[in-house]
């Protein structure tokens, strides 16, 4: 079964780059385990994630705010997406936190007004983004994955 987020990860992508704030890198999977999981197969199962990097070197990064960058982060069962200020060499300063404005299939053009204000250093929007059209489609495929691969529920 192919990783069924590819096309909603790659449309946030095509809208990121079309804003002129293409990440440096970026990464989209199913493989990291599951921290969500806390039942019987805790430890054991995965979950789909995505990773969208911008380093220090990237100009749409305030540096005055985070020299070395912010990561993005998607994954699923989270909700909504999360962000982290990123230490030298790609670490992370913390772990990451949730972004409740930023649903977990929230409309490209909506994280990337969330990553603007982020990348400026400024407070995110609060309102809850609308959802991506392919919305419904992406779930599905999510749950037939999560079935088929993980076991879970979502």
């Amino acid at each position: 079964m192919t990783v069924p987020h590819i096309p909603y990860i790659a449309a946030v992508l095509t809208a990121l780059t079309a804003a002129g704030l293409a990440p440096t890198d970026s990464g989209a999977e199913a493989a990291n385990i599951n921290p969500y999981d806390n039942g019987p197969d805790a430890g054991l199962t995965t979950m789909l994630d995505a990773v969208m990097v911008w380093n220090g070197q990237n100009p749409a990064v305030n540096t005055a705010e985070y020299p070395h960058g912010i990561a993005l982060v998607w994954e699923h069962p989270a909700e909504s997406w999360q962000w982290a200020a990123q230490q030298s060499h790609g670490r992370l300063e913390r772990e990451p936190a949730f972004l409740p404005s930023l649903p977990r299939w929230a409309a490209p053009a909506a994280v990337v007004t969330v990553v603007q204000a982020l990348l400026a250093g400024r407070p995110v929007p609060e309102a809850t983004a609308p959802l991506w059209e392919g919305a419904a489609e992406a779930q599905a495929a999510v749950d037939a994955w999560w079935a088929a691969e993980a076991g879970g529920d979502r």
